[in-house]
């Protein structure tokens, strides 16, 4: 029995890894086998040929030693060639000009109109069949120029059809009624492009890459595409890149970049596509052209807590142990407000409780006063780095508080309907989150796993 190539199994598999299905079984499945093979009918390095025009179709190696491969069913049959996955029709002529007798188990007679060229080689060579050429037939979309040979009983195409002297291409080759056999050409191929996806630490959350910025290596990308039914993982090098390649010219490639595990990770921007905080570069896809490397970029920062202590923290006895006079003295120097908008200086620990407990925010003044004086005392006491940047605000924690001291001091008494209330409530929300040990930026990357 004539053995099947390296490269036709590989192919064979690498279709079904694709996700094709095996063909369904048939009541009436054609029987023996096809293959390719140049004019001489030989077995050529493995199904690889130097041109599409050297491929030939062979099949039904019967009677001769050596050649015992399966004879093919006699009957008259069509031909095709597709892409690997079936989904694309290459050849480009029509069905009538595809046609062969089967006599004996072999390829005995080219019944093409018009005919394709053929040849009937030393049957010591070629197993006895007649071998038809496959050309004219497109370029495969394949990035490995692989092929499919397909063939299918005249009768069946015409049942699947909808009668005789109808051409319905692909469809008339329906899974379970026909043999293929997977080939490549190393010439004829469609040229192809690159897709470079950069990944960067955004040390300051500025959404773009500037200095101060590091790339990050092992971090996963996804391509996806559905023109070329694809759908690739890989993982950045150690230059913080990596690159997709080759692939065909298309317009709808999308990158979608990991998210670690670690749930202190912030996607801050995809720069060269006009789209930032998204994993995915935007809902406009890349498009990649031969020839050349289409780029993108993701941009991320990471957090870690502020631990900061809340109201509760301040109000009981391990906040007390820590409230000393330069403590009291820090609040006195505050614009901190009562409910009623007049000033607070607490002169000791017991009033500053009963005034923290107390906190409302019918008056927005009173509320952020009381957020403010917490976190305050966690900066004062060493708790809480004032130095760190909360992105939600824009700001570092030092200038939150200024910011808040300083609207205190020209607002007191901010009810329902003040034009400084919402900005005094987000002052109070940022604090209180703080307060709170919500993350601040880090500086530096964070660990990350996918």
């Amino acid at each position: 029995m004539r053995n099947l190539s390296p490269l036709t199994r590989l192919a064979a598999a690498a279709v079904l890894t694709l996700g094709f299905a095996a063909a369904p079984a048939h009541a009436d499945a054609i029987s023996g086998a096809i293959f390719t093979s140049t004019s001489d009918g030989a077995t050529v390095n493995g199904n690889i040929y130097d041109a599409k025009e050297d491929v030939y179709l062979n099949g039904g190696p019967a009677n001769v030693p050596g050649c015992n491969g399966g004879a093919l069913q006699d009957g008259t049959y069509y031909f095709q060639v597709t892409d690997p996955s079936g989904g694309t029709l290459l050849s480009s002529d029509g069905i009538g000009a595809r046609k062969f007798q089967v006599t004996g188990g072999e390829i005995t007679t080219n019944l093409g109109v018009p005919a394709h060229a053929a040849s009937a080689p030393d049957p010591a060579v070629s197993c006895g069949s007649l071998v038809i050429q496959l050309m004219p037939f497109n370029d495969t979309p394949n990035n490995g120029g692989v092929y499919k040979a397909w063939i299918t009983r005249v009768s069946d195409f015409e049942a699947a059809c909808g009668g005789a002297g109808i051409d319905c291409g692909l469809d008339g080759f329906v899974p379970g009624n026909t043999k293929t056999d997977n080939f490549k050409v190393k010439g004829g191929i469609t040229p192809t492009g690159a897709l470079k996806a950069i990944k960067f630490y955004d040390h300051d959350a500025s959404g773009t890459y500037n200095a101060g910025d590091t790339l990050l290596p092992d971090w996963k990308m996804t391509l996806t595409s559905l023109s070329q039914a694809l759908d690739t993982t890989q993982f950045t090098g150690a230059a913080g890149f990596t690159v997709f390649s080759p692939l065909l010219p298309a317009n709808d490639y999308m990158v979608l970049e990991g998210t670690p595990v670690q749930g202190n990770w912030v996607h801050s921007t995809t720069i060269y596509s006009g789209h930032d905080g998204s994993p995915q570069n935007p809902a406009g896809p890349l498009a990649v052209v031969a020839n050349a490397t289409t780029y993108v970029a993701f941009g991320n920062y990471c957090t870690r807590p502020s631990y900061g202590k809340t109201l509760g923290f301040w109000s009981n006895r391990n906040g007390q142990a820590l409230v000393g006079a330069g403590d009291l003295a820090l609040l006195v120097s505050l614009n901190l407000r009562n409910a009623n908008g007049t000033a607070f200086d607490p002169a000791n620990y017991t009033s500053f409780r009963t005034w923290l407990l107390a906190g409302t925010a019918t008056n927005m003044a009173y509320m952020l006063s009381v957020q403010l004086s917490a976190m305050e005392l966690n900066v004062y006491n060493g708790i809480v780095n004032g130095n760190g940047y909360y992105v939600p605000a824009g700001m570092t924690i030092n200038q939150l508080m200024t910011d808040a001291n300083a609207s205190l001091g020209l607002y007191g008494t901010t009810l329902a309907g003040h034009p400084q209330r919402a900005y005094q409530e987000s002052l109070k929300t940022w604090l209180d989150q703080l307060n709170n040990g919500a993350g601040v930026l880090s500086a530096t990357p964070c660990r990350y796993s996918f």
